[in-house]
């Protein structure tokens, strides 16, 4: 199913040239699990965005399962036939809109915590950006499992970080920690799953809420008296 792509000027997403070199930039925090599809949509289109509008764009890798575990453990109990279809096809015209490739079909990746605290190893090396595009593109457009000790290794010396040093990365207990800290934050400021973002205090949820955290970033901009 092909559809029509939004125009992306009329969509507000106007050249970063407005925008003076050294000026403050909009903050987004964006939590997020590799293991979600919806999360992969979100992250390519977030990438894009901040590049684009000159935004910092600060990533929180989670274990979301361990989020549902606490807020939304009906996600265990499984969709029914009729929704879980319906979601298939909404995600392959997804990708189709936005242009973005995905394996199809698209499985489920199981739980996979080491590529999670990779990632947040990965935050400490100043390589979060690279990493999670790393992982995100090995499950949902090549189809390789993120949980499997071989592919998280080939993916982290892919990205130039150094390969002696994962296995220590995924022991360290403040890395750890700083996967903890996240799933307890992303809780704490209201969210329930990934991908979330906050702009400030507003929160999204989902790949569908994008355009709406587009739109308060353009509100932010222009009330800061940016021309858009």
């Amino acid at each position: 199913m092909t559809v029509q792509k939004p125009n992306m000027q009329t969509a507000g997403m106007t050249s970063s040239s407005h925008r003076k070199p050294g000026e403050d930039r909009l903050e987004i925090d964006f939590f997020f699990d590799c293991t979600c599809v919806w999360a992969y949509l979100a992250f390519e289109q977030l990438k894009r965005f901040a590049d684009e509008m000159k935004l910092r764009l600060v990533l929180r890798p989670v274990v979301v399962s361990e989020v549902f575990a606490v807020v939304n453990p009906a996600v265990g109990w499984g969709l029914p036939p009729v929704k879980d279809a319906y979601y298939e096809k909404d995600l392959m015209v997804w990708a189709d809109y936005l242009d973005l490739p995905l394996v199809a079909p698209a499985k489920a990746q199981i739980d996979a915590r080491d590529a999670m605290l990779a990632c947040a190893g990965a935050v400490r090396w100043g390589r979060a950006t690279e990493f999670a595009t790393a992982l995100f593109q090995a499950a949902w457009t090549q189809g390789r499992d993120i949980s499997d000790a071989d592919t998280l290794s080939q993916l982290w010396q892919d990205v130039g970080l150094p390969s002696g040093v994962l296995a220590e990365t995924l022991a360290w207990p403040d890395v750890a920690e700083d996967l903890r800290a996240n799933n307890r934050e992303l809780m704490e400021r209201g969210g329930f799953g990934v991908p979330t973002y906050f702009l400030g205090d507003e929160m999204f949820f989902g790949n569908d809420s994008f355009p709406l955290l587009q739109e308060e970033v353009f509100a932010a901009l222009r009330s800061a008296g940016y021309a858009l």
